[in-house]
C-alpha cells in the first residue's frame, strides 16, 4: 500500500506556475484612469485606452463590439439616461494575471476587477449604485474587454 502511494505521488505531474498571480500595479492605474475618463464623459480620452476591437458587456447580457460602437453607446447613454454627472468612490481594485482557463469564454492574461460606488446625478436626483466591472488588457496594455455588473433597475 505504501509503495502504491509513493509511485502515484512520484508520477503526479507538478504545475510550473499557479493558475493566477497578482498583476503589476500599472494595470490598476490604467483602470482608475479609464473609469475617471468614463465618469467625466471624456470619451475621446477613454477611447485612447481601448483596443479597436474592444468587447463590452452590460449586466443584461447586451454586448457591444468595437471602440466606435462603445463610444457611441456612451455618447447616447448620457443624453438618453439623463445623467448629469458621475463620481466613482469607494473603489477596490484586484489586478490578476490568469494563466489557466476555468470557463470556455474566459480570457487569459491581465484583468482588473473593480468594485465601486457610482454616485450619479440623474434628472436632478442623486443616486448611488454599487457596481462591479472587469477590465481585460491586451499585451499593448489596451482594454480589450469590459464586463459590467450592477442593478440596472436603479437607473
Amino acid at each position: 500500500m505504501v509503495m502504491v502511494l509513493l509511485v502515484v505521488a512520484c508520477n503526479t505531474p507538478k504545475k510550473d506556475q499557479a493558475d493566477y498571480e497578482i498583476a503589476a500595479p500599472v494595470y490598476v492605474a490604467l483602470t482608475q484612469k479609464s473609469l475617471d475618463y468614463l465618469a467625466n464623459f471624456e470619451l475621446d480620452s477613454f477611447a485612447e485606452m481601448l483596443d479597436d476591437s474592444v468587447a463590452y458587456e452590460l449586466p443584461d447580457g447586451t454586448k457591444m463590439m468595437g471602440k466606435t460602437a462603445l463610444v457611441a453607446y456612451w455618447q447616447n447613454h448620457k443624453q438618453a439616461s439623463g445623467i448629469q454627472s458621475m463620481k466613482i468612490t469607494d473603489a477596490n481594485y484586484l489586478p490578476v494575471n490568469t494563466h489557466t482557463k476555468h470557463k470556455a469564454n474566459e480570457s487569459l492574461g491581465v484583468k482588473v476587477v473593480v468594485d465601486f460606488t457610482n454616485n450619479m446625478v440623474r434628472n436632478n436626483k442623486e443616486i448611488a449604485v454599487k457596481m462591479n466591472f472587469s477590465f481585460h488588457f491586451n499585451h499593448q496594455k489596451l482594454i480589450d474587454q469590459i464586463d459590467s455588473n450592477y442593478d440596472q433597475t436603479l437607473l
